[in-house]
């Protein structure tokens, strides 16, 4: 269990490093755009480890992979809490509910494309 979670704390970590360099090289060209954007791209990709995984045979491998690159490394990218701070400035252009939306969207096709590229065993 404790392996387990150092792998989504070290993979946290690392999401959240990457997250915090894209917005200082970022933010200012970008500004409140930039947040609802980095969710949309997170939540697509974690739709693709899921769906990969979720074709994988089972495995404590398979699990910790997810653990690591689904909880960890894309849990710490994607910042639903910075999105419900930033939605305030984005709410006045709708931005925050369309984040939400093509978030959910951009998930499910991650899913869907992440099942179709592994076969089942």
């Amino acid at each position: 269990m404790w392996r387990d979670v150092v792998l989504v704390a070290v993979g946290g970590a690392i999401g959240t490093a990457v997250r915090a360099g894209l917005t200082l090289a970022l933010g200012d060209d970008l500004g409140p755009a930039l947040v609802p954007l980095i969710n949309v791209v997170g939540a697509f990709a974690i739709g693709i480890v899921f769906g990969i995984r979720a074709r994988m045979p089972e495995s404590s491998r398979a699990q910790r992979a997810q653990l690591f690159l689904g909880t960890g490394v894309l849990g710490g990218f994607t910042t639903y809490s910075a999105l419900a701070v930033e939605s305030a400035d984005l709410a006045q252009l709708w931005w925050g509910a369309a984040a939400v939306i093509v978030g959910t969207a951009a998930a499910w096709l991650g899913v869907v494309l992440g099942r179709g590229s592994v076969r089942p065993r």
